[in-house]
């Protein structure tokens, strides 16, 4: 079979035209650093790939949401922490011996005017801020103190909660009205405001010697249950900690799966990246060869005429 000059040139240039191309196209996938480049190179791998990225994007968002759960837990337990220091460093106490028979009137106002300091100490607790400026205790009412300089608590009545995983939604902090036992018998800052007056009232027989200590008995026991209720609000801080901390661990290791999937399917692993190297060489050669071999073929004196 005889070949024409024309259809020979024609398919000399047709494949150094594929070499290039070929070559191109791996050049621009390992630049990429990918093998999938267009939906059309692998139209499944594509919508997979998709469904990997979505998964991550939400991975990510829920470690957000986690990030400000963690900072919220964290200062409301430092808060705690500085409430319990009030509570229990012998405040019960100054509170037994100011009923003291042996106490002057001088000498109760003096416990009084201490007490009324732990008590508004007390009160800055619980109208405290966090970074961004918002109520720690005020439940879903961020923007307004929860505290009236009474002690009256007029913040919100539901305690913030956070997303922190897929159907998991966890309580990121507590109502002032819980933590000062607010509104009920052991109100915190209403018993230490009835120590207080009771103090600053002088006792002049035994009645008032009595109701004195009456008072301030029923004070001890609100404040050794504001101690229980306070450990029980850390102990519940404390496990919503640790429960973000097992979350935070378990979405690590489900983001390096999805993301190694993703690479896979993407090609952009490092296995892939070897064979795209690999093609690459042999793209190359093979550009080499039909450029030597169009150049031969133009030198020829048939291509010459």
């Amino acid at each position: 079979m005889r070949l024409s000059t024309q259809y020979m040139f024609q398919n000399n240039i047709n494949s150094l035209s594929s070499s290039m191309n070929t070559a191109n196209g791996i050049s621009m996938r390992l630049s990429a650093g990918q093998r999938l480049l267009n939906p059309s190179d692998d139209p499944s791998g594509a919508a997979q790939a998709i469904m990997y990225q979505n998964s991550l994007a939400n991975m990510k968002q829920f470690d957000s949401a986690r990030g400000f759960a963690k900072d919220a837990l964290n200062f409301e337990d430092n808060t705690l922490n500085s409430l319990g220091n009030i509570l229990t460093k012998n405040l019960s106490e100054k509170i037994v011996a100011a009923g003291k028979g042996t106490m002057s009137d001088a000498d109760r106002q003096a416990v009084a005017t201490e007490l009324q300091g732990i008590r508004d100490n007390m009160l800055d607790l619980g109208n405290a801020k966090n970074s961004n400026g918002r109520y720690v205790f005020a439940g879903y009412n961020t923007g307004t103190a929860p505290f009236e300089k009474d002690g009256t608590y007029i913040g919100g009545n539901t305690a913030m909660t956070q997303i922190v995983a897929d159907s998991t939604e966890m309580q990121v902090g507590h109502t002032g009205s819980d933590v000062f036992m607010s509104g009920t018998p052991d109100d915190l800052l209403a018993q230490l405001d009835s120590a207080i007056a009771a103090l600053n009232t002088p006792i002049t027989d035994d009645a008032g010697r009595e109701a004195l200590q009456k008072t301030l008995d029923g004070v001890n026991v609100s404040i050794k249950k504001g101690i229980d209720n306070l450990g029980r609000i850390q102990a519940e801080v404390g496990t919503n900690l640790q429960q973000i901390d097992a979350l935070n661990a378990t979405s690590m290791v489900q983001q390096i799966n999805v993301e190694s999937s993703l690479q896979e399917t993407v090609g952009s692993d490092y296995s892939t990246f070897i064979t795209l190297v690999s093609q690459s060489k042999m793209a190359e050669f093979s550009l080499n060869a039909s450029m030597m071999v169009f150049q031969t073929m133009q030198k020829m004196n048939i291509f010459n005429m």
